[in-house]
């Protein structure tokens, strides 16, 4: 699995400038940004799981975050809860194609509590950092359909995790017309084995298809799927949310994740995103 994966990402830097379309590769970069009247629309990895192909516009910021978010799920009776406030994503425009993520949990409270309301491992502060970079391969500036890959690495900032992971991500949108799009993506997650010594594999799939209702509101309607090869365990979720756009570079957005299978969590956000 990893000589597939360091494969696909030579082959993605090397083809890149293939698939360019609309025009050649601006050299625009981190010290010569794009001119705001050269930028690209908002593209968001939020408010659904799926990410987006598109990269913030070299030289360009933008943050994305859940303003709070809560997650839940039951096991045996017990009932698990995890509440996240400002967990950011910080993304800054490198390249005509490449961007640089940081994905920071502000402030993270868990517990867990039993069938009378007692509360038990209760833990809170800072949650764990996660870098990325987003390298789009086609699309970024036009066209029917867009393609990326996003290497991650997970770093154990948090009280709750001790482990360095990491993984790979492929996202791919396509425009259906009518004001209608659609995104999947796969991701190779690989996580630290808790049965053994060592690191497994994991995978999440998702398709989602998202609408415009209007020029500022949007919605959108998704479903995806996590399969941990240690576990054996089969994650379902059914999701919908809307975003709306305050202006071209602040949208809001609020959205939730409904688990369809024993044991997945149920997750509930309100969240915006701005570039400058």
């Amino acid at each position: 699995m990893k000589k597939i994966i360091a494969l696909l990402i030579i082959v993605a830097f090397t083809q890149s400038d293939a698939f360019s379309q609309v025009e050649p590769q601006k050299k625009y970069t981190l010290f010569n940004p794009v001119p705001r009247e050269k930028m690209r629309d908002m593209s968001t990895d939020r408010p659904d799981i799926t990410e987006s192909p598109n990269s913030v516009d070299a030289g360009h910021f933008q943050i994305e975050t859940d303003i709070f978010k809560t997650s839940r799920s039951k096991t045996n009776g017990i009932t698990s809860v995890e509440n996240s406030y400002n967990l950011a994503n910080l993304k800054l425009g490198l390249t005509h194609n490449t961007d640089l993520q940081l994905v920071v949990g502000s402030y993270v409270n868990s517990y867990e509590k039993d069938a009378v309301g007692k509360k038990a491992n209760t833990t809170s502060g800072f949650g764990d950092l996660t870098v990325r970079i987003k390298h789009n391969i086609w699309g970024n500036d036009g066209g029917t359909t867009a393609f990326a890959l996003m290497p991650y690495i997970n770093l154990p900032t948090s009280k709750a995790n001790k482990n360095i992971e990491g993984g790979i991500v492929f996202p791919l949108s396509v425009d259906l017309g009518n004001d209608f799009n659609l995104g999947t993506q796969i991701q190779v997650d690989i996580l630290k084995s808790i049965q053994k010594s060592g690191y497994h594999a994991g995978v999440l799939q998702s398709v989602v298809v998202g609408k415009e209702l209007s020029k500022a509101l949007e919605t959108f309607v998704e479903s995806y799927y996590n399969y941990d090869f240690e576990d054996k365990k089969f994650d379902l979720s059914f999701n919908g949310g809307f975003g709306y756009s305050v202006t071209k570079n602040l949208k809001f957005d609020a959205g939730f994740n409904l688990g369809l299978t024993k044991n997945t969590d149920k997750v509930y956000f309100i969240g915006f995103s701005f570039r400058y």
